[in-house]
């Protein structure tokens, strides 16, 4: 079998997308509205709609079976720091959360990352093809079948945005947001990683050991598909949270976006051209 190539920097990403409506798409692309969400929206949606979109576990600091009373004891006193500790239970297991950090304003994007593709292995100029799987796309619209979405309003009905010049974009929220009075270290910019906290089964236990709030950059596998990229509003200033509330305006983005209205249900291609060179 021929071996193949591998990248350098898997996780460094070619270009970024986000699944909305066909509103939003619109007045996102012409005015650059920014729509800030919050980590604990995310868990009453798996609730009241199933996971996919919402994901119940978000934010969790650790966790460990109900039973378990060795580290519920040892986990309590490590993040008795916290005096806004909740203990959420669902099912047999408790999950750790903080309350403050599951109100933090968030926006969320989809990375193209090069583990995407398969890398060549030999150097040159190539073009690669990857595909982003159809759960992420199905997940944004609660699996609907596609004949169903056709009878949806225009305007609910699924878009994608795709960002041209995401360093641009990128800097233009900062910019924006430092405006209404955030420091810079305030905004965190980072990349979600993913854990399967199933892997040590049922009575298994976890401590992903994040300084709040960079558990909200922990999610389970299953949601390994959505390749998150994700910008959390590290504040405690009440004006800054309750302006972020609702959506902010950046100005147009037509100069580094485009917009697709469709309902991309069997999944995506995407193809690149690169140059690859060893580092041997």
């Amino acid at each position: 079998m021929e071996e193949k190539g591998v990248w350098a920097e898997p996780e460094d990403f070619f270009s970024v997308f986000r699944c909305t409506t066909q509103k939003y798409a619109e007045t996102f692309l012409k005015k650059g509205e920014i729509k800030f969400s919050t980590p604990s929206s995310w868990v009453k949606y798996a609730f009241e709609k199933g996971e996919g979109r919402g994901d119940k576990l978000e934010g969790t600091m650790a966790t460990f079976h109900a039973f378990d009373i060795e580290h519920l004891t040892k986990l309590n006193q490590k993040y008795r720091k916290y005096s806004d500790l909740e203990r959420i239970r669902i099912g047999q297991r408790i999950y750790l959360k903080r309350a403050r950090d599951m109100e933090l304003p968030c926006f969320c994007f989809y990375l193209v990352k090069q583990s995407l593709f398969d890398c060549p292995n030999e150097e040159g100029v190539h073009r690669v093809t990857g595909t982003v799987p159809a759960s992420y796309f199905r997940d944004f619209m609660d699996n609907l079948d596609p004949k169903e979405v056709e009878k949806l309003d225009q305007k609910d009905k699924p878009a994608v945005i795709v960002i041209n010049d995401y360093k641009e974009f990128e800097q233009r929220i900062i910019n924006a947001l430092m405006a209404l009075g955030l420091n810079r270290e305030e905004i965190i910019i980072t990349r979600v990683a993913y854990i399967d906290f199933d892997k040590y089964g049922e009575h298994g236990w976890w401590d992903f050991g994040q300084k709040s709030p960079m558990e909200l950059t922990i999610k389970h596998t299953r949601f390994e598909n959505q390749s998150e990229g994700r910008i959390i509003i590290n504040t405690d200033n009440e004006r800054i949270t309750q302006i972020l509330g609702k959506p902010i305006e950046i100005g147009s983005l037509e100069d580094i976006a485009t917009v697709s209205n469709t309902y991309l249900h069997e999944g995506m291609s995407i193809e690149a051209t690169v140059d690859l060179y060893s580092l041997d």
